[in-house]
């Protein structure tokens, strides 16, 4: 029963500070608005997942030691310049796409090729420097004084809370948008794209901007 308690506690704890998380307005929400009008609701738990599969991955990485790595400034300054020059292109990418080909939303329903949900929910993850900075400080902080002081029961109830804060969001926000599309013209999902692109874009920009300001 005790430890029934202390997983109820640890995970609650971090669905609560890992939706607070989720829910910034960020690069991978954005997608998730874009994705939901070719994917319908699978967009939310598709990217969540490939979201989801890296962080199970850098809770490990953290409980073997990466934290006091990326708590180095010049490892900081590198994600945000490398993450933003990813987005950018991704950005680009989007915006080039509907500009050389145009988008049409009927087809876009019907395409399960491109822009894999899943994939970009992972690659997101990782050019998106406030990625690597939540977890550099509020992640590596609630994991060590909340999760790893009840063991590996503590650290499980920690991750699963995380991921499941994660789908949780992601999920709505499909809905959301998926519902949506039938009030959603060709011309608007075009606009839309080009506001999608141009905002990854932006962000870059700004993360770019930051990681800089960390080497100066």
């Amino acid at each position: 029963m005790a430890a029934l308690e202390s997983f109820a506690i640890v995970f609650a704890a971090s669905f609560s500070i890992g939706l607070s998380g989720a829910m910034s307005p960020g690069p991978l929400t954005i997608f998730v608005m874009g994705q939901s009008a070719r994917y319908g609701v699978l967009a939310g738990p598709l990217a969540s997942l490939g979201h989801g599969l890296l962080e199970v991955a850098l809770v490990a990485l953290l409980w073997l030691g990466l934290a006091r790595v990326l708590q180095w400034d010049p490892v900081l300054a590198v994600i945000g310049v490398i993450g933003g020059l990813v987005m950018i292109w991704m950005g680009w990418q989007i915006v080039s796409g509907v500009r050389r080909k145009g988008a049409r939303l009927a087809a876009s329903f019907s395409d399960r090729r491109a822009d894999n949900p899943m994939v970009g929910g992972a690659v997101l993850s990782l050019a998106n420097p406030y990625w690597s900075f939540w977890w550099a400080t509020v992640g590596i902080s609630t994991m060590t004084t909340l999760a790893l002081p009840r063991g590996i029961l503590g650290l499980t109830a920690f991750t699963i809370g995380h991921v499941a804060s994660d789908f949780f969001w992601f999920t709505l926000v499909a809905i959301v948008f998926a519902t949506g599309r039938r009030f959603i013209t060709d011309r608007v999902y075009r606009g839309a794209l080009y506001l999608f692109g141009i905002l990854l874009a932006l962000f870059g920009v700004y993360f770019i901007w930051q990681g800089a300001t960390i080497f100066l």
